[in-house]
């Protein structure tokens, strides 16, 4: 893999030459600049990695509009052929913002605001070799497998739920890795793009780095512990199956494994004995809590509690589509400022003395209460189970599409676990087969 610099030229173990005789610590070099000197220096197909999501749509409509890029005739038929086979069983593309960018420029923008289809759409024509440059925020990197001839780095930071942070050594690691085409190239590039937040400095440090430590995911929860209990039949089991999860080895001494290990899982068992869902005396799970326990949706507990009270009897399948999208969608995500129908409001309204109570509970636990409700998901996911049609919805609520796929199909997975709890209520049950039925239709998958 050779680097190249902005500046100067580094001696070290990587190969390294100069491309751009640029001060990196001054403005940043404009995307068809940038793609102008990789084409020069026959680096094209480049993968670009730009920290927003924006600055990917922006970058890719700023070699649309520039007239200096060369036209390709011949490679724009062969995508507007493959865009239009595509597009037979993906009707949705038919109408993406950017479809002329990706047929006539041969660049385009890939991240989670992009519908499923347009993503696979950009990855096909990568793969197939149609696509000069792809814009796309450090996401990709981590599941998506097209291989390019560069990969350029526009900055040292990555955004993420929480604001800005440094790029981690395996991120930076996965980002590089995409340079190099099997069987086409024999070395990979890297790019350091010029720019106001580029830091050589600290690229240099993470490259040295060792790789980030692997982080387990184990995590004590409501359904972990029933299943756990319910398979193994004691607590003393379930410690002991916890304690040999990859989060814990080498944890050390038994104090040490109480704390971190056994500790959250003995609030929650705490919990679900005050629900019925579990006998914390005689270490056992009951009847209710055994069909808890196959509820594998975000936060169960509230699921459950409003499924045994029976507030989900009476809605019809828009509104209990509404009520699971408020609490599958990310607390702080906005899907608009549409207002939910008066009955979901009520249906609503009823669903926040559940999470009252159970706050309370877990909170006498020291377990951190659940997170709001929220209820522009809840708004956008009820037109949508009322059949609203696509282009609509995204007009109406503003968000982008990728936002609103991963919300509606974490709406109807869930609704799929509902209704299949038909042993425990089956009014309830079959609502929510019927509204996932319509939640997962074209274009959520």
């Amino acid at each position: 893999m050779r680097w190249f610099f902005g500046h100067h030229e580094t001696r070290s173990d990587l190969n390294s030459v100069i491309i751009a005789r640029m001060d990196v610590a001054r403005q940043n070099i404009s995307p068809p600049k940038l793609i102008a000197s990789l084409r020069r220096y026959d680096l094209l197909p480049a993968i670009v990695f730009i920290p927003t999501r924006r600055g990917c749509d922006e970058a890719a409509s700023e070699i649309s509009l520039d007239r200096s890029q060369p036209q390709e005739p011949e490679k724009q038929a062969e995508r507007q052929l493959m865009f239009d086979r595509y597009a037979e069983a993906s009707p949705e593309i038919r109408g993406h913002k950017h479809r002329k960018i990706l047929v006539h420029s041969g660049v385009a923008a890939h991240h989670a605001g992009h519908i499923p289809a347009w993503k696979l759409l950009v990855e096909k024509m990568m793969s197939a070799g149609l696509l000069n440059a792809i814009f796309a925020t450090s996401t990709v990197a981590a599941g998506v497998d097209f291989p390019a001839r560069a990969v350029v780095m526009s900055n040292a930071d990555a955004r993420g739920n929480n604001g800005w942070r440094p790029l981690t050594a395996s991120e930076l690691q996965q980002m590089t890795g995409r340079a190099g085409r099997r069987g086409r190239d024999n070395v990979g590039f890297v790019v350091l793009a010029p720019g106001q937040f580029q830091n050589l400095r600290k690229i240099a440090e993470l490259l040295k780095a060792k790789p980030d430590p692997l982080e387990s995911q184990f995590r004590a929860t409501y359904t972990s512990l029933l299943n756990l209990l319910d398979a193994f039949g004691n607590f003393a089991q379930v410690k002991d199956i916890a304690s040999k999860s990859f989060a814990f080895r080498g944890t050390g001494t038994s104090p040490d494994l109480a704390e971190r290990i056994w500790r959250p899982f003995e609030r929650r068992a705490q919990v679900l004995d005050h629900y019925g869902y579990l006998d914390f005396e005689g270490e056992k799970v009951t009847p209710s809590g055994k069909w808890l326990a196959d509820l594998r949706v975000d936060r169960p507990l509230l699921i459950g509690e409003a499924f045994r009270r029976g507030m989900l009897d009476e809605l019809k399948p828009s509104e209990i589509a509404g009520l699971v999208a408020s609490i599958a969608a990310d607390a702080d995500r906005d899907f608009g400022a549409g207002r939910v129908s008066g009955s979901l409001a009520y249906a609503l309204g009823n669903f926040e003395d559940v999470v009252y109570d159970i706050s309370g509970v877990e909170w006498k636990h020291h377990i951190e209460p659940v997170e709001e409700l929220n209820y522009s998901a809840a708004a956008a996911a009820e037109r949508w189970a009322k059949e609203m049609s696509w282009d609509e919805l995204t007009s109406r609520t503003k968000a982008e599409e990728g936002d609103l796929v991963r919300l509606l199909s974490r709406t109807g997975e869930a609704l799929r676990q509902i209704a299949g709890l038909s042993a425990a209520n089956s009014v309830a049950a079959a609502t929510a087969r019927e509204a996932a039925e319509i939640v997962l239709r074209e274009p959520i998958r």
